[in-house]
């Protein structure tokens, strides 16, 4: 399983983003099924649908694909609960560049035993992570 990060969902969502072609070429290998599976969180999805809102994207649109991205059978939406929140804050102090969703993008992989994430964020630069730009 693969974990696709925040800058990966608003590329792909966003024509008009400068990454935009990297996204839709992660989202189109997952439905041809040449990405297996892939995770998210909660976290990654409200910090995509902020950036989404302040770039002008209409609410109604942005709630219809993350109501599509939650019911999808390709995508798992991993839920952050409380030991999770807490493994999450022990990564942000140990990694002074991530950010607090990035912590919990981190802590999340550990947990699911992933190593591989699509991401454009390069602070996932880090040992035992393969980061990766596009399939």
């Amino acid at each position: 399983m693969i974990f696709i990060d925040t800058t990966i969902w608003v590329s792909a969502i966003d024509a008009s983003d400068g990454l935009h072609r990297d996204g839709k070429a992660v989202l189109e290998a997952l439905i041809k099924g040449n990405i297996s599976s892939a995770m998210t969180t909660d976290f990654v999805l409200d910090e995509a649908l902020t950036i989404l809102k302040k770039r002008g994207a209409r609410i109604d649109v942005i709630a219809e694909i993350v109501e599509n991205i939650l019911s999808s059978e390709l995508v798992r939406v991993i839920f952050v609960d409380e030991p999770v929140f807490r493994d999450a804050l022990s990564n942000f102090e140990k990694y002074e560049k991530l950010s607090f969703t990035d912590s919990v993008t981190l802590t999340s992989m550990n947990h699911y035993k992933t190593r591989e994430i699509f991401s454009h964020d390069k602070d996932f630069n880090l040992k035992g992570i393969i980061r990766k730009e596009r399939p």
